[in-house]
């Protein structure tokens, strides 16, 4: 008896070993979430943002492109062939074999994503979650009120795992306070990387993640920002009661 209380104990430690963890990106991108903003704003699946077009989110989140030395524009457009569902593996997130994603943004290099305002209650991340488009070290930088902050896995090696280019959740530490819009800066810096959503820590209010991931919430435009109405009540898309 005691044989068999063993090898059941060592077959449930292997297959907690070998379990695989996935994360779907809407339960950790609690400030922006492309394909729940797609799905949101029908204008989003046309749009094509260039440096004189910028496309300015609900959130104030605005994303801009960049003008390139020849004088072409290094135009940032939405994705949305099969809404992009997939799910790749992660190297850099411990504990995190692998991320199901939906609609990305594809950010060329010098294209810029400007927060909108926001406010963390403590000392938190904010944590971008992409994918390099290509097999060249490719990534972002992000700034916070004009200075380049240093993060970690901002860049990665695009090189395929398994015949799956890998995402990334690249992060820097972001000090507690109210951040105006503009004060947070996301910059594609090598070639061209996916987008897929971005997460702020202890982020003030009840937080979008605890909302829309609901089956009682549903989200809609009104009065050009996405709201999220839960049980009656509507919120913004930062958890922000209307």
């Amino acid at each position: 008896m005691k044989k068999i209380f063993l090898f059941a104990a060592a077959v449930a430690t292997a297959l907690t070993i070998n379990a695989q963890t996935v994360v779907v990106l809407n339960e950790v991108a609690n400030y922006l979430d492309f394909q729940a903003l797609s799905e949101a704003d029908a204008n989003m699946t046309k749009s094509t943002v260039t440096s004189t077009t910028p496309y300015e989110l609900a959130n104030g989140t605005k994303l801009v492109g960049f003008l390139k030395s020849d004088g072409t524009e290094a135009a940032n457009s939405w994705n949305v062939k099969e809404k992009y569902n997939t799910t790749m593996p992660t190297p850099s997130w411990e504990g995190v074999d692998s991320l199901k994603v939906g609609t990305m943004f594809r950010a060329a290099s010098g294209t810029t994503i400007e927060l909108g305002a926001f406010t963390t209650n403590a000392d938190g991340k904010l944590i971008i979650y992409y994918q390099p488009n290509g097999d060249s070290e490719r990534g972002f930088e992000i700034s916070v009120s004009g200075e380049v902050v240093s993060g970690t896995n901002l860049t990665g090696v695009g090189n395929k795992i398994n015949g799956i280019r890998p995402a990334y959740a690249g992060e820097i530490t972001l000090p507690a306070g109210s951040y105006d819009a503009g004060d947070v800066v996301i910059k594609t810096v090598v070639n061209t990387s996916n987008l897929f959503g971005v997460r702020i820590e202890k982020l003030q209010g009840q937080g979008v993640e605890n909302i829309k991931i609901s089956n009682k919430a549903t989200k809609r435009f009104e009065n050009g920002q996405m709201v999220i109405i839960k049980n009656g009540v509507k919120y913004n898309v930062i958890g922000v009661q209307l």
